[in-house]
């Protein structure tokens, strides 16, 4: 049985819904994860916006400050967000 709570620091980026807006917390991972991020242009702080999910586990194409930015599964599961709206 899956607990839910409240804490939406514990939400990746992956699991967060469409349309919401989001901003970054965390990114966890090492240093290439974070490299990786920090070469698409998003960083903690920023504000997000999930625009398309691929189905089947495939990538998210996020918004990012008027850039669309594709990102895959695994790197979004290391991206903790919280939604704003």
């Amino acid at each position: 049985m899956r607990r839910i709570t409240d804490s939406t620091s514990k939400l990746s980026l992956y699991e967060a819904g469409d349309s919401a807006d989001l901003r970054i917390l965390l990114i966890t991972g090492d240093l290439q994860v974070r490299r990786s991020f920090n070469q698409m242009g998003i960083q903690t702080g920023d504000r997000v916006r999930v625009l398309h999910r691929a189905p089947f586990g495939g990538p998210l194409v996020v918004d990012n400050q008027g850039s669309h930015v594709a990102i895959g599964k695994q790197l979004a599961e290391k991206v903790r967000v919280e939604i704003l709206s």
